[in-house]
Formats: C-alpha cells, structure tokens, sequence
C-alpha cells in the first residue's frame, strides 16, 4: 500500500486553512495546478473523497475532515522529529518558536533573548506574538514549539509549567488610588473610571478575578487594543486600570506621569509555558523554562 506524500499532507492542510485553492497554493510556494493534482492523489491513494467540488467551490467532506485532523498530527511529529535530529542530541542547538501573548512579549522577550545568546548562543529563537487563543491554536497545529502565556488556562490539553508570578500594580489618577486606598473597595470609585485591555487580551480577565471587580458599572464601555493605549486612555480620562508588574519595571506610565501604586494584598497573575505532550524537545524547553525563571524572579 502506498503511503501519502508528506508534502501532500502539507497542501491539504493549507487548503483546509485558506478554503482557496489559489490562496492556498500561494501559501504553499506551488501553483494551483499542483496543489490540486496533489489533492486528487491523496483521494485516489485513501480511496476516500476529502472534498466536496462543483465548479466555483468546495466543501471539506467528513472524511475529509478526519483526515485534516490526522494528516495534522502526522506533519506536527515529522517536523518535531526533523527538529530533533537537527539538533544532533544537544539541547542548546537549533530552532525554537516560541509565542507570546502581547502583554507579556514586550516586557519578557528582549531580556530572554539577550539572556539565551550568552547562555544559549547556539539556540535559535524565532518569535510570534499573538493573543492567547490563536497561540494555543498555532501550538497545535505545529507552527510555534512553546508558548509563554498567563495562567490558567482551561482544557488546552498541552503540558505546562509555572514559571513564576507576576504581581498587579494600581495605576492612574492620584486622586482615584487614594480613594480606593482608604477602604480597598471598588464600589467608592466612579462608575466608568476603570480601564482595561479587550476582552481578547486574558489580562483583563486575570486582572478582574484578581482583584475581585464584581461591579461591571465601575468599568469603562471603551476598551484598549495594547497596554500603550491603556496608559494613554487612563491618563487622559484621569482614571484607573491594572498594570502587569513586568510593564512596571519596563517604565511603563512614567512618561505620562500616572500613579503606579502596589496593591496591599498580593495581586498576580501566573506566568507559565505550554508545549505539545508528543514534543521530543523536553530538555530544551526546560532549558528555556530556567532561563524565564531567573528574569521573573529579578522583575518580581
């Protein structure tokens, strides 16, 4: 029996991505023609149809769905195992692509990079910035090997470990910290003065549950895209929002003078890494993992 071509896989699975032909043979450096032919083949080596045609669309069958799901997992372990061989059994060679989340990657990454090229030097990085859900989405589907993400996080199925804490600081109006300071209470704020991230962002999610926000009416309507705007949202409205003690430390809010206040109860949120259970890169990961430790720990 024939086996299908690895290459084949690879163009289906950028077809089921795209949902175009063109766009999908665009992705995979092929001309249609090719990818087509190739999608053909694997329906005649499985004798099983993958796709639905007529002449202007396609559907993916539930075979062919199947398939997807299988043909992912068979690329996802070929290229862990090319990534493996690659490395020649030493864990500080080769290529890593980590993903992270915006809130983190500016404040974490430039000081894990100059880090693993003085201990790491022969390791490359390669690094992806994305929100939380389209990481885990690419860690499964093979396009990044770890991601560094806040925690919890629920059913994602991936291995995991805590890396360390990041504490919540209280930044914006001096007026408006002074007030919460006196009682702790959220309900002696103004209704709409609290600013937070989108919903997009798992900060903002963190940070509620953190510091127990039951009362939506003390929340802004407006939500900002990046933790730059909410800096400048809460300083122009002379409100108040949560920081991310790593922002903190990076000067975050200096330049437009807000008041950054730690809470007096211990605030955070848990900084860990996810990678694949199949992964055979382990060793690397935990390399990795000891090098994120130590910079939490001088930012804590």
């Amino acid at each position: 029996m024939a086996l299908p071509n690895l290459k084949h896989l690879q163009y289906l699975l950028a077809l089921y991505e795209h949902k175009h032909f063109n766009r999908a043979a665009d992705a995979c450096y092929v001309s249609q023609s090719t990818l087509s032919n190739a999608i053909v083949k694997l329906e005649e080596q499985m004798a099983c149809q993958l796709l639905e045609r007529d002449h202007k669309s396609f559907i993916f069958t539930p075979q062919g769905e199947k398939i997807v799901e299988m043909a992912r997992s068979i690329v996802v372990s070929a290229t862990e195992m090319v990534d493996f061989a690659q490395q020649q059994g030493d864990p500080t060679k080769g290529l890593v692509r980590i993903g992270c989340i915006p809130t983190i990657a500016p404040y974490l990454l430039a000081d894990l990079v100059k880090s693993c090229q003085q201990q790491l030097p022969q390791l490359q990085l390669y690094l992806d910035e994305d929100t939380t859900e389209q990481l885990l989405i690419k860690l499964a589907n093979g396009e990044i090997d770890l991601a560094l993400l806040a925690l919890p996080i629920e059913k994602h199925g991936f291995q995991s470990k805590v890396l360390g804490k990041d504490n919540f600081y209280f930044a914006g109006s001096d007026k408006l910290i002074k007030i919460f300071k006196e009682n702790s209470d959220f309900h002696s704020l103004p209704k709409q003065s609290v600013f937070l991230l989108s919903e997009e962002h798992c900060l903002t999610e963190h940070a509620v549950s953190a510091c127990k926000l039951a009362d939506k009416t003390r929340i802004n309507s407006f939500s900002a895209s990046s933790i730059a705007t909410l800096i400048q949202m809460t300083a122009f409205h002379q409100g108040v929002t949560f920081l991310p003690a790593m922002a903190v430390n990076k000067g975050v809010g200096l330049a437009e003078g807000i008041t950054i206040e730690a809470f007096a109860d211990n605030i955070y949120r848990e900084i860990g890494m996810l990678w694949r259970p199949t992964s055979l890169r382990r060793q690397t990961f935990s390399k990795l993992a000891n090098i994120v430790e130590q910079i939490l720990k001088q930012t804590s």
